[in-house]
């Protein structure tokens, strides 16, 4: 129990400054790999447990072993202030560290970084029902209804669409009508040449949008 705390102690402010980092700033190829993730995790915690030593050690060292035997007997005697500590130095100050790198990244970059892994993840994020018209690879065209009996696939896994209903798209892209009997069409990001979102017409006059097309294949 006792080496276990140690480790935890070590291993988990580095843990979660890593993980508000990479929410914050999205996540980075360098950091893929399982093992680069545990390296640089265990790295930070083991530099903020140095400047943790450095600036309360004497108060870390009374609350852990609290004048008894073993290294954390202290955590037995006193567990709320062993709990507000932990909170703090674990989870508090890596998070706020994390979070302050990433306001002054963006304050000092030069273009604005999105952490929203891919370009499918942001275009589909958030999305209300609309339209789709796809041109595959092969020259044909394919459209439907993104509504919520649809399925959008995310990062990391690789890009595919369901549409709950198909709809007839003519060799000019120009919809033609709801497919009879249509219980939706899977299309694989892979296989996409151009994928094009249409407002439903309600929508997009609102917004003051011009969406003949998309109009012509009503829900």
């Amino acid at each position: 129990m006792q080496q276990l705390t140690i480790l935890l102690i070590l291993v988990l402010p580095g843990v979660f400054y890593q993980a508000v980092r990479e929410r914050l700033r999205g996540p980075l190829a360098t950091e893929q790999e399982p093992q680069n993730r545990l390296v640089r995790a265990i790295a930070a915690g083991a530099l903020l447990d140095a400047l943790y030593a450095v600036v309360a050690g004497p108060w870390l060292v009374r609350l852990l072993a609290g004048g008894g035997n073993g290294p954390v007997a202290g955590v037995l005697r006193q567990p709320r202030q062993a709990g507000v500590a932990a909170l703090l130095l674990i989870v508090a100050v890596p998070s706020a560290l994390a979070g302050a790198e990433a306001v002054w990244r963006r304050r000092h970059a030069r273009a604005q970084y999105e952490p929203t892994p891919t370009a499918w993840d942001a275009l589909f994020r958030d999305r209300g029902s609309c339209f789709v018209r796809i041109r595959l690879k092969s020259g044909l065209w394919v459209g439907g209804w993104l509504g919520s009996r649809s399925a959008v696939s995310a990062y990391p896994q690789q890009g595919d669409l369901y549409l709950q209903a198909q709809y007839s798209v003519g060799s000019d892209g120009r919809f033609l009508g709801k497919v009879p009997g249509t219980a939706g069409v899977y299309v694989r990001a892979s296989d996409i040449e151009v994928l094009e979102v249409l407002l439903p017409p309600s929508v997009a006059a609102a917004d003051g949008v011009s969406n003949g097309e998309g109009s012509r294949g009503g829900h």
